[in-house]
This record gives C-alpha cells, sequence and structure tokens, in this order.
C-alpha cells in the first residue's frame, strides 16, 4: 500500500496526507468504484496495462 501511496504522490503531485484519504475513500466505496469503473469503460484507457490488472481484481 505504501507503494501506492508514494506513486500518487510523485505522478499525481499530491501531499502524503491526501494520497491516504483517497486511498481509504476508495477501501470504503469499493463496490461504487468498480462499478464506475465498469459502467464507464475505463478500465480499456488505463495505460501500460493496469487496466487488466485492475479489471482481475474487480
Amino acid at each position: 500500500m505504501e507503494d501506492l501511496i508514494n506513486n500518487m504522490v510523485a505522478k499525481v503531485g499530491i501531499d502524503k496526507a491526501t494520497a491516504e484519504k483517497v486511498i481509504d475513500f476508495l477501501k470504503e466505496h469499493a463496490s461504487d468504484v468498480t462499478k464506475f469503473i465498469a459502467e464507464h469503460g475505463i478500465l480499456d484507457k488505463l495505460p501500460g496495462g493496469l487496466g487488466d490488472t485492475l479489471g482481475k481484481l474487480l
């Protein structure tokens, strides 16, 4: 999880506390997030095979 937070800080440009809040929100709303991703075809638009990776998790 720490790697994900560090990547968000580096790539998105948010501070660590905000990244941790994002992760907490995603955990609390996991079913809503997965439904939104599936309904909007976002998996196909994610770079570097990330969509395939997330698809396996969903």
